[in-house]
């Protein structure tokens, strides 16, 4: 999920590009709706309104369509819906598959999202981020201290990100004017993507997802390259 920055800014790694699809959030920018059909889930009475036409409760609807519109569902922010899920998660999996989405339940960090199912002749139906230089350095910055948090809760400043990053400013050899626009849509981006969810202030939690949401091969493949990388500007 890594592109270099146009112009300045430090090149791309060598490892396979990171670049993944963004949880929840259609292509098509859509929110779900429950097929028609009398699969399993339905029960007496769970007509919503006249006409219609699906089978499922109220509340396994309202968890399908909080993971199709994303980026994710998690217990902390969602408690009864994050219950609905857990009481009709076989349900939801199914309506989910007729979509060509994948389910992802953390039942560690309690958070969930949908993916493009691994199959080769499937549609893109999840829309792909394509990440910076800067928003992968940092995301994988966060992802560390998530994992290493005893409560697995993170807060970080702007400042905190920027200290961080500074060591790619100084290999890119930009200006520092440059950099601070450069971090301002890193910060900017990472928000609104749901990976950075605001407090006060210039402070924002790291969300829970950033556990799951990245395959490990890959992170390690880039964790250790952008290592190498700080490590020859030092």
């Amino acid at each position: 999920m890594t592109e270099p920055v146009p112009g300045r800014g430090p090149a791309r790694p060598d490892p396979a590009d990171l670049r993944t699809a963004r949880p929840g959030r259609p292509a098509d920018g859509g929110t779900a709706s429950a097929p028609s059909g009398s699969g399993s889930g339905g029960e007496a009475g769970s007509h919503l309104w006249p006409g219609d036409h699906g089978t499922l409760p109220a509340a396994a609807r309202l968890a399908l369509a909080r993971l199709v519109r994303g980026p994710y569902l998690a217990a902390e922010t969602d408690a009864d819906t994050w219950r609905a899920l857990l009481t009709h998660e076989d349900v939801v999996r199914e309506r989910l598959a007729d979509q060509y989405l994948d389910l992802v339940v953390d039942g560690d960090a309690q958070v969930a999202f949908v993916r493009d199912v691994p199959a080769a002749d499937a549609p893109q139906v999840v829309r792909a981020v394509t990440l910076t230089f800067l928003d992968t350095a940092l995301l994988l910055h966060l992802r560390a201290l998530l994992l290493d948090s005893a409560d697995g809760r993170v807060a970080v400043s702007r400042d905190e990100a920027a200290d961080h990053l500074a060591v790619y400013r100084r290999r890119g050899g930009g200006s520092p004017m440059d950099f601070t626009r450069q971090l301002d849509a890193t910060w900017a981006r990472l928000i609104e993507s749901g990976m950075l969810e605001p407090l006060s202030g210039d402070r924002c939690t790291v969300s829970p997802v950033l556990r799951t949401v990245f395959g490990a091969d890959q992170v390690a493949a880039l964790s250790a390259e952008y290592a190498r990388l700080a490590k020859e500007s030092a």
